[in-house]
């Protein structure tokens, strides 16, 4: 499983780096690039827990990483509704 989340971790930190490249995303891209970063943060978080997990002999680490990535996607959601409706805001007040 810890294998496993590294190589989904290197896959996401690729697409994080591949996105923030692109010029003038739109919400879209944006959103995108938000959900990749959560994706990473969560196969972060499930080498630290497992690794916490088997040195401490303990469940503990696991729901507290757990409830950490948790806080991160509720984040970049909010980010995410926050872009959108700015967008939707633009586009009604400006025509644009």
């Amino acid at each position: 499983m810890i294998a496993m989340a590294l190589i989904a971790a290197a896959i996401n930190a690729v697409c994080v780096w591949l996105l923030a490249k692109l010029k003038d995303p739109d919400v879209n891209i944006r959103a995108a690039n938000t959900f990749s970063y959560n994706d990473f943060a969560a196969n972060l978080g499930i080498v630290v827990a497992g690794g916490l997990v088997a040195w401490l002999g303990t469940n503990w680490p696991d729901l507290v990483v757990g409830v950490i990535v948790a806080g991160i996607a509720a984040w970049g959601g909010i980010d995410i509704l926050r872009d959108a409706h700015g967008e939707h805001h633009k586009a009604v007040h400006t025509g644009k």
